[in-house]
């Protein structure tokens, strides 16, 4: 279970238990990950893998508390915490390096207090042709727009008929 002071973190993120992410994740900010991750994620602030939760891919943050199963390298700038029932498949550096009784790790572990990480977020490097722009009036498609489309289409299809 989370303690508190986990829980009282703002996230910039947060997936939840329904969601499915394939895809690196990049944050100015904290993530909380309540489902699944297929992609890495960088953030520039706390990450938290929750219970119930997966990722498949390679943690980068200032901290790391691991509650669910990763399968990959954590770098962390502070410290990594894997908790109860938890289980890290891959390789740690941090500053410090805490277990629960009853978690699982696999993998290499470097703990150096003079080690610096230098975590680096491209937000500004997002390609505008993969973004939509829900400000700008030919993007948004209302109820009406949808259905004048899809009966522009039936038309197309009987007159080809």
């Amino acid at each position: 279970m989370f303690q508190r002071r986990e829980m009282e973190v703002n996230f910039d993120i947060i997936i939840g238990p329904n969601s499915i992410i394939r895809g690196d994740i990049e944050s100015e900010g904290s993530i909380r990950v309540d489902g699944k991750i297929y992609g890495n994620i960088t953030a520039l602030g706390n990450v938290i893998i929750s219970e119930n939760a997966f990722v498949k891919g390679d943690i980068t943050s200032i901290n790391a508390d691991i509650y669910g199963r990763c399968e990959g390298n954590v770098h962390v700038k502070g410290k990594i915490n894997i908790h109860q029932n938890s289980s890290l498949l891959g390789d740690i550096i941090a500053k410090s390096f805490n277990t629960k009784e009853g978690s699982t790790f696999k993998g290499n572990c470097v703990v150096d207090p003079n080690e610096e990480l230098v975590i680096n977020v491209n937000v500004n490097e997002l390609s505008e042709t993969n973004l939509v722009d829900f400000s700008k009036p030919g993007n948004k498609q209302t109820k009406e727009n949808k259905y004048e489309n899809n009966d522009k289409n039936q038309n197309l299809e009987d007159k080809k008929a």
